[in-house]
């Protein structure tokens, strides 16, 4: 039986699921964001950080992702038909995009044959021998994804989340 189907709220799972992506998105692109500007020989060792942490992350989030399908999404029953579709389209894109994300960060290794170390205890690896055109796409997608639309759809959710939150605690829904 569907969790959702049957009340307007997510469940303790979700709840925990969304607040667990949260803190590792933060991370992950923080993580991201500082190897770029940082000298050679620090950004060697965020990067081993970054791509170690991200195994994991890819895990939870193909985990998460999967839970979320399965489960449904709640049902948006506040605000303009306008508004909740919307919100629905931003729950779906967020999704996708983590998933984008964890994907293409592997496979920006794997198109150069190299694995995912994952803090030196063993090294995650599937062979994908597309060469350079694949890969400076894949890398392409990754950093785009990263640097500009992840950001962008976690702004746009924070402030309709603010206008939520602001609005029922006024009695305005």
């Amino acid at each position: 039986m569907h969790e959702l189907h049957t009340k307007s709220s997510y469940s303790g799972i979700s709840a925990l699921n969304h607040w667990l992506t949260a803190l590792v998105v933060v991370a992950m692109w923080t993580l991201g964001l500082a190897a770029g500007e940082a000298p050679d020989a620090a950004e060697d060792y965020i990067m081993s950080i970054h791509i170690g942490l991200g195994f994991f992350v890819l895990c939870f989030v193909l985990w998460r992702t999967g839970w979320r399908l399965s489960r449904g999404f709640a049902p948006i029953d506040t605000g303009s038909r306008v508004e909740r579709i919307a919100a629905g389209t931003m729950h779906r894109l967020l999704l996708a995009v983590l998933v984008l994300l964890v994907l293409t960060g592997p496979m920006y290794l794997f198109t150069e044959g190299e694995g995912m170390d994952v803090f030196g205890w063993f090294t995650f690896y599937i062979p994908m021998p597309f060469g350079h055109t694949v890969h400076e796409a894949v890398e392409a997608v990754h950093k785009f994804c990263g640097e500009y639309l992840l950001p962008a759809l976690v702004g746009l959710h924070l402030l309709a989340a603010a206008r939520h939150w602001l609005l029922e605690r006024r009695g305005g829904l």
